[in-house]
């Protein structure tokens, strides 16, 4: 079996997605998983990716850890046609929106997106769990 850590995160409706995401996760991985609760965070802006407002808006995260036994080029797929069917629309990013994110920071762990691991966002989810 593999470990997973994923960090979900959404700034459209965020509460209804991420109950979503996390019914969904729980339905495809039902051994050992485990969420934190939800916590909001300031969007981590890059340029152009606030709304025309100028509004950058904010973000509601969790953290979900379980194990499955994809492999790891298998599960990174899942999560991509999962945030697709969760109705995430890839290139809305830089208008501000995202419906839903399901990154894979950690696999058997390893860091796999360090940058979001050193997130004061991603700390806060996982001292929860």
């Amino acid at each position: 079996m593999n470990q997973f850590t994923i960090l979900l995160a959404s700034n459209l409706n965020a509460e209804f997605h991420i109950t979503d995401a996390c019914e969904c996760l729980s339905k495809a991985f039902p051994v050992n998983i485990r969420f934190s609760d939800n916590h909001w965070s300031d969007a981590v802006v890059k340029s152009g990716q606030c709304l025309p407002s100028g509004e950058c808006g904010r973000y509601l995260n969790t953290i979900c850890k379980g194990l499955t036994d994809f492999v790891l080029d298998d599960f990174q797929a899942y999560l991509k046609i999962t945030e697709t069917k969760l109705g995430r629309i890839r290139g809305v990013e830089t208008q501000g929106s995202v419906a839903i994110d399901m990154d894979l920071v950690e696999w058997n762990g390893e860091v796999l997106r360090p940058k979001d691991a050193e997130q004061e966002y991603y700390m806060v989810c996982l001292r929860d769990l």
